[in-house]
């Protein structure tokens, strides 16, 4: 072999061992490059997963424990005062006004006058009428005396007490016109207005006067079904006045059949007006007092309405799953609103109420007493 042969086997061995190199580092570098497109799904699919996890995490909310405290359960009533009895004093008889003797806002006591009606021939009818009495009682005396000594029949004697009796009547029937022309209360009271001055004409049934008893005052209000059985006669109110002015009366009167239109029933409730320092017809609050019952404070953020519309609150059972319970106000106050109800002790969701419904299962966080 020439020197030249040897040269060009020498450079062929070299290249073949380069060219071994290079594909001996290309594939070793595929091996090392490999797990690392092996180890991105992985990745991907943890972070999937704790997507999915996020997702299903159950709502927080905020929960408050709270206990019910006995409170009194008031039923409020709105009415309008009136007086204790009023009436229309009305003309019973004809004739002009002579005299009057009562004027409005005057307080007058049982058989005050209050005005007077000519009285015009009504004496000299009655004059008459006494002197036919007279007569016909001397007739019947006569044929009474007759008829037993057999001189006259029972039929005589009957025929003159029939007229008798009539003359009677006639006398009586004067002598009431006579008292019908002076107008007086039937009971004290005040008089609210007069429709008459003197020399007015009147006619029977003609209005002379309003006369109100003022010394008590009654208030109706309207009660619902709901609360209707819990009221009675006798029972206690309070009553605020339109000017703040407070009294205290008694139930005297309770509906036993509702308004047709409302079906709510009719409650009056009397109290004692005896300096007159309550008008008629002033705005009322009527309170009665129905018991203690249980309740809970509440501010009205936490209130809620269910499907069928109903107002509640939403509370947390035993097994963190959030409960709808509807309420019943028992009042309100400056200081928050006593709602019943409810059970005992309740674990109140005070904060993401809105975002939770009833059956949902959420994770709870206790918020500072």
């Amino acid at each position: 072999m020439g020197a030249k042969e040897y040269a060009e086997m020498r450079k062929s061995v070299a290249l073949a061992a380069i060219l071994l190199l290079a594909v001996s580092a290309w594939i070793g570098s595929g091996l090392l490059l490999d797990p690392k497109p092996a180890s991105a799904p992985s990745v991907a699919a943890g972070s999937a997963e704790n997507t999915d996890s996020q997702l299903v995490r159950p709502p927080a909310v905020q929960v408050r424990t709270l206990v019910a405290v006995p409170v009194s359960r008031k039923l409020h009533l709105m009415g309008v005062t009136q007086p204790k009895r009023s009436v229309q004093l009305r003309a019973q008889t004809a004739g002009a006004v002579v005299v009057v003797h009562s004027d409005e806002g005057e307080t007058l006591k049982v058989g005050d006058l209050v005005i007077r009606i000519d009285i015009r021939d009504r004496k000299a009818r009655q004059r008459q009428a006494k002197a036919l009495v007279a007569q016909r009682q001397a007739e019947y005396r006569a044929a009474s005396e007759l008829s037993k000594k057999k001189l006259t029949s029972k039929t005589t004697v009957a025929e003159a007490q029939a007229l008798l009796e009539a003359a009677k009547a006639s006398l009586q029937g004067i002598e009431l016109e006579m008292r019908h022309t002076r107008v007086t209360a039937p009971f004290a009271g005040i008089i609210e207005r007069r429709f008459v001055e003197i020399g007015d004409y009147l006619d029977v049934g003609d209005p002379v006067a309003d006369l109100l008893d003022l010394s008590e005052v009654v208030i109706s209000g309207q009660a619902s079904e709901r609360d209707i059985g819990q009221l009675h006669t006798g029972m206690p109110a309070q009553l605020t006045l339109s000017g703040g002015q407070q009294l205290t009366g008694t139930v005297t009167f309770i509906a036993h059949a509702s308004d047709s239109a409302t079906r709510t029933f009719r409650v009056e409730v009397t109290a004692s007006n005896q300096n007159l320092g309550v008008a008629s017809g002033m705005t009322a609050k009527i309170s009665l007092n129905l018991g203690s019952t249980p309740g809970h404070r509440l501010t009205p953020a936490v209130l809620t309405l269910d499907d069928e519309g109903r107002v509640g609150v939403k509370i947390i059972d035993n097994s963190s799953r959030v409960r709808f319970l509807p309420v019943d106000l028992i009042s309100d106050t400056p200081d928050g609103m006593w709602l019943g109800g409810l059970p005992d002790t309740i674990e109140l969701i005070t904060v993401g109420h809105e975002f939770v419904s009833a059956g949902q299962q959420v994770t709870v966080s206790r918020s500072v007493q």
